[in-house]
């Protein structure tokens, strides 16, 4: 194989071949940076290699596989970790010039369940400043290109994660997701990102933006690898004040237990202003789900109230500003001015709209739950992952908040607390990635991926590279 091919192997694929002693995870790891010298900087995926301990930890998962002792599937796999995530020893700014110079003492509880399971960490990969934004679009470290087109945004906030992923200089990354942050780069990369259910994965040592909708989530090219991490990265957290104590499931056991007989639910009210090119391969998605056995049924949670958006859109800039207010107050120089402006509204919310919005979104969780819970109309809920492909970058408006209806469909799932899935499933007329997401009731995490796996057992979207 070549270095390219190896670099575009899925984790599962890889650590089959690392089993089987045809693969070495130093082999592997010298593709995958030489994939990142080819694709760095015009791609801007990374802000900070950390190419000799990788080496190192390559190194020493090549002699624990040679020693028949490796720890798991992940050991040896390369993975890209967001730049909100703490490394010990190693810089991690938020994306923001606030934290140039923040060494952390220790690893993010994920980055340290990872390493545990023997991860090989490549580098810290770009983000929208604090996270708080749909394209990667960052004043400090650059704008991250898509792949597919290197004119447009990776989409946000994870979009090295995302960009990386698709590009082949990664298997797998660690992404967050506050309103769709992990689905978004997702869909626009032609990649698979999952955000878990709320309290399934630590967020110890990951920066904040918003606690009450913050998730962090595996990112990777096919559904079986963000089982795998997924894996790895589940487990009470004590410096997580939200992490649930749940027993540990293996998430790839029902990966292949089909479609048949389930209820997919379809909300039309989600799909005003869908693009075209988006509703043409969402449309195509649902008929291949449906000649699986699965039946497709239109569903509206919400159908009782006529605005149910706006009322919750207090919560992130109020929590955002709350938890960044130290820089905001001191040093508001250091943080780029769309940012800046968007969340220093925050600062001075009125506390009576941040405590309706907390209480509506639990009305929200409340009715989706009903929907795809025990006894409810469907098994889960289908919608695109966004409504249009991926903007050009210069289009972007600074301050993010025209394209927002465009995200509404991610922001849905961290309201609700609930799983939620997107997958690859076309391009547009303009060779732009779409995205299917799948979100289930909570605590479901392991049907979403099932369902994603079906979709990705019968088509080919998630092996497709972009011609980068």
């Amino acid at each position: 194989m070549t270095d390219l091919d190896l670099a575009y192997l899925s984790i599962a694929e890889a650590s089959d071949r690392i089993e089987a002693g045809s693969l070495t995870p130093t082999a592997l790891v010298e593709a995958v940076f030489a994939r990142i010298d080819e694709t760095e900087p015009r791609l801007n995926a990374y802000v900070r290699l950390m190419r000799d301990t990788a080496l190192a930890e390559a190194q020493a998962a090549t002699l624990r596989a040679a020693g028949g002792q490796r720890l798991g599937p992940l050991d040896g796999i390369p993975i890209a970790v967001k730049d909100l995530f703490d490394t010990a020893g190693v810089i991690t700014t938020g994306g923001t010039g606030s934290y140039v110079d923040r060494v952390p003492t220790d690893d993010a509880t994920a980055v340290r369940l990872l390493r545990a399971a023997g991860a090989v960490i490549l580098g810290k990969t770009n983000t929208h400043e604090l996270a708080l934004g749909g394209t990667t679009n960052n004043v400090h470290y650059g704008a991250t290109h898509n792949p597919w087109n290197l004119a447009h945004v990776p989409g946000g906030s994870s979009g090295g994660s995302g960009a990386a992923l698709a590009a082949g200089s990664a298997l797998g990354a660690l992404g967050t997701d506050t309103g769709g942050s992990v689905r978004i780069p997702a869909g626009f990369c032609g990649i698979t990102g999952h955000k878990p259910t709320y309290g399934l994965v630590g967020r110890g040592g990951v920066l904040p933006l918003s606690p009450t909708l913050d998730h962090v989530g595996p990112m990777a090219r096919i559904v079986e690898d963000c089982a795998l991490m997924l894996n790895a990265l589940q487990g009470y957290d004590p410096t997580d004040l939200d992490s649930v104590p749940t027993e540990w499931q293996d998430f790839t056991l029902d990966l292949e237990g089909g479609v048949r007989g389930l209820r997919l639910g379809v909300m039309p009210s989600m799909l005003t202003g869908c693009a075209d090119g988006t509703r043409a391969a969402f449309d195509r998605a649902l008929a291949t789900l449906a000649g699986l056995g699965a039946t497709i049924v239109e569903v509206e949670p919400m159908a009782a109230f006529d605005d149910w958006s706006s009322p919750t859109a207090p919560i992130i800039v109020t929590e955002g500003a709350t938890v960044n207010e130290p820089i905001l107050r001191e040093h508001p120089e250091t943080v780029g001015e769309p940012v800046r402006r968007r969340i220093l509204r925050g600062l001075d919310a009125n506390v009576h709209d941040y405590f309706r919005a907390l209480e509506f979104r639990k009305v929200i969780e409340q009715r989706f739950e009903a929907a795809m819970g025990p006894g409810g109309e469907v098994d889960a809920i289908l919608l695109p992952t966004a409504l249009d492909t991926a903007e050009l970058i210069g289009d972007s408006p600074e301050d993010e908040r025209s394209p927002v209806d465009k995200f509404l469909t991610t922001r849905i799932f961290n309201h609700t607390h609930q799983p939620s899935l997107s997958v690859p499933c076309g391009l547009d007329g303009a060779g732009l990635p779409v995205g299917l997401m799948i979100s289930t009731a909570k605590w479901r995490d392991a049907l979403a991926l099932r369902i994603g796996h079906a979709f990705q057992q019968t088509t080919d979207f998630h092996i497709q590279r972009p011609g980068l």
